[in-house]
């Protein structure tokens, strides 16, 4: 980072995307490139094992990520599946940009943003974001 210029404004930190080392509501934005779609490639790709940990690590980001925080996700495939799940957990103006080339390879783009504020109606129920 140094290197680069940007070592007052970044911190590098190891951890498991499964269970981010950030507590609830820490970032602004949160931003993901060209990896989620490698979670749980240790259960094959198109499993339901595999889908289970998308869905948890795209838990976590939500998480992490303040109210009214924005999100953006850029990957190959499996974007439906983050639609579907960014919905559920009811994340607001979800958008998914026309194809994007990169590195030979066509991919999309999904753009949410967290709630800042969450409104519970009748018969339903707190979302617990880790799920």
């Amino acid at each position: 980072m140094k290197y680069i210029g940007v070592q007052e404004y970044v911190t590098c930190r190891e951890g498991d995307v499964r269970r981010l080392p950030f507590g609830d509501n820490y970032f602004d934005v949160v931003v993901s490139a060209v990896f989620l779609h490698t979670v749980g490639k240790e259960y094959g790709q198109k499993t339901v094992e595999a889908a289970a940990e998308r869905t948890r690590v795209l838990g976590e980001a939500v998480r992490v990520l303040k109210p009214g925080g924005v999100g953006v996700l850029w990957d190959l495939v499996h974007v439906p599946e983050y639609v579907r799940r960014l919905q559920e957990l009811r994340m607001e103006e979800i958008r998914v940009s026309k194809r994007v080339t990169a590195f030979m390879v066509k991919s999309h783009m999904v753009s949410f943003k967290k709630p800042s504020q969450h409104f519970l109606g009748p018969g339903e129920v707190r979302l617990d974001w880790r799920c």
